[in-house]
């Protein structure tokens, strides 16, 4: 387990989130990309920015635990946004290592999974 910190967390608003239909659309197309403790779907065919995180009970068991990491996961995905100016539909899908990664971490894996989106 890891000490939990004092932070600020911005979720995504509502105009940013994804719907369960373009939800299920991205999911279908988009081009998934890897990584020990994370695995990012990136689909290019929107012309705006929408983003989604997914963490399930094999990655923590308790809701609380789950919502903390997806919360996290949220703030870092709005803050590569507003410092990159993305576009597109991202979804982020938690794997079971997660739960093991330090916050900091986390947040550099997802980094780096947008350096290689935006390399292609």
């Amino acid at each position: 387990m890891y000490v939990q910190t004092r932070y600020t967390v911005t979720m995504l608003n509502k105009r940013q989130r994804l719907t369960k239909r373009a939800f299920d659309a991205a999911f279908a197309r988009g081009t998934r990309y890897h990584s020990p403790t994370m695995q990012l779907i990136y689909d290019n065919s929107d012309p705006e920015f929408h983003g989604a995180v997914v963490v399930g009970k094999k990655v923590y068991k308790q809701a609380v635990d789950r919502n903390r990491l997806r919360r996290r996961l949220y703030g870092a995905l709005y803050r590569l946004h507003q410092t990159h100016q993305l576009t597109g539909t991202f979804i982020l899908i938690a794997k079971p290592s997660a739960a093991t990664v330090a916050p900091q971490e986390l947040t550099e894996t997802l980094t780096t999974l947008m350096a290689k989106v935006r390399r292609q």
